[in-house]
């Protein structure tokens, strides 16, 4: 989903504490985080998308901020359309009636689930207004059914977009209208219950070949500049894109719990050797509804002196067996015969793997055009960019010329991040691009100082 589209569906939201709802599930803020975020910005959604990294960064007082909230419905207590809606149009005057002091970030957060659900006192104008759509649109069990039909989508599909909507039946054919459009052009994501595994990519597992989605992205958790807003933006990422894989390296531990809450309904998640300071992670999506891990590993490298190690999953994705591989080779120039080793290595060990299945290793490897000559197994393997045509705009995933992230005072350009493929007639690379590469308003950076790389592959 685009920046447009999900600002169109905030326009959706019907009260404040939906308002706060969409931003946790949009950003994994907290709910405290989140309502000072509205109160700064007026209510408007889109601007509280903005400021929302800066005030993750501070530390602020809970209940001055939920006081200028709270003034601020009182300011626009005239305007009474049970609606929310951005800045420009009316706000709801039930902003103050669901909006009370909690004493901690828990009670905020239950508290918006307690609204959602419509039982907390105080919340008569989100349940009247609910009540209001349900007796223009019928009954919802009834709108449910006329969706599925209309729309030829399930019925957890048509109760999910109700729920999103507040029983608003038309606006609920809107939003799946919206994205069986885009379903159309892409392997989006589509609106469901999150019970159900009728989500994710839009792929039709009797169709062949289909397309496999594959991001790989060393995300810089070394550099404490920005990191917060950093990583909301490669967060935000992931969820745009959709990708069935996703390889990063360089997290660090204040990462992993953000990944496990925003990330980890959607993914299943391997984390590499957390004895190390940073290390890789790899995310194998579980929306598809056909996921099976089969294996886990994590290998050190025995000679690295930076604490380098191999990540590898073994999955199945409808039917289809993958062995995937990632790793952030020894760094810096001097470094060059054990970052040869261990490239070595790594393609040994995806070469002695017996069990069947298409292999594929993606990450920073540090590697210089000039190494890749004395790597013994090379043959073996496709690289995703040459065999895609060699695109100069996805050639240099380390670039001081374009990145200024580092402050660099040289101008450099590497092509260290890499996909490799064990060739085979299985699966064929598509497309590769770079990502990553819109700098951040919030801490005028990019979210890395790598630009990510994102593959796609025909699979037989």
């Amino acid at each position: 989903m685009d920046e447009t589209e999900e600002l169109e569906e905030a326009n959706l939201v019907r009260t404040t504490e939906d308002a706060v709802g969409w931003l946790i599930e949009m950003t994994g803020c907290s709910a405290q985080h989140a309502k000072i975020a509205l109160s700064r910005t007026s209510g408007d959604i889109s601007d509280a998308l903005d400021v929302l990294p800066t005030v993750q960064s501070e530390r602020l007082s809970t209940e001055q901020e939920v006081r200028r909230l709270i003034e601020l419905a009182d300011a626009n207590s005239s305007s009474s359309t049970g609606h929310y809606e951005p800045s420009g149009h009316k706000k709801s005057s039930s902003m103050k009636d669901v909006i009370e002091i909690p004493d901690s970030d828990e009670e905020m957060d239950r508290d918006v689930t307690k609204i959602k659900n419509g039982v907390i006192s105080g919340n008569n104008d989100v349940r009247e207004h609910n009540d209001d759509v349900t007796r223009i649109h019928g009954n919802p069990e009834s709108a449910v059914s006329r969706i599925s039909k209309k729309l030829g989508v399930s019925e957890d599909r048509a109760k999910a977009a109700l729920k999103m909507t507040g029983n608003d039946e038309k606006s609920a054919v809107d939003i799946i209208s919206r994205q069986l459009r885009k379903r159309k052009r892409s392997d989006e994501p589509v609106i469901t219950d999150s019970k159900t595994s009728e989500v994710g990519p839009a792929i039709n597992p009797a169709s062949k070949p289909w397309e496999l989605v594959l991001l790989s992205w060393n995300i810089d958790g070394l550099c404490e500049r920005g990191i917060s807003e950093r990583f909301s933006a490669v967060i935000s990422e992931i969820k745009t894109i959709n990708p069935h894989v996703v390889m990063l390296q360089e997290v660090v531990e204040e990462h992993v719990e953000r990944i496990r809450s925003t990330l980890g309904k959607s993914y299943d998640v391997t984390l590499g050797d957390r004895s190390s300071s940073y290390f890789n992670v790899i995310l194998v999506t579980r929306k598809v509804g056909s996921l099976k891990i089969l294996d886990k590993n994590v290998k050190k490298f025995p000679t690295s002196i930076m604490g380098r190690h191999l990540v590898q999953v073994v999955c199945e994705l409808f039917g289809r067996q993958f062995k995937f591989y990632t790793s952030h080779l020894e760094s810096m120039k001097d470094h060059s015969a054990e970052r040869i080793k261990q490239l070595d290595k790594v393609l040994d060990y995806m070469l002695k793997e017996t069990r069947p299945g298409v292999s594929i290793f993606a990450g920073d490897m540090n590697v210089r055009d000039f190494e890749i000559s004395r790597i013994k197994n090379i043959q073996n393997f496709e690289d995703v960019w040459e065999c895609t045509g060699r695109d100069p705009t996805a050639r240099y995933t380390w670039d001081t010329t374009a990145n200024s992230n580092t402050g660099a005072p040289y101008k450099c350009k590497l092509r260290f991040d890499r996909i490799y493929l064990r060739k085979t007639t299985e699966c064929k690379p598509t497309k590769l691009e770079l990502v990553g590469k819109t700098k951040l308003c919030s801490c005028d950076m990019f979210p890395s100082d790598h630009w990510g790389l994102l593959a796609k592959f025909a699979v037989k």
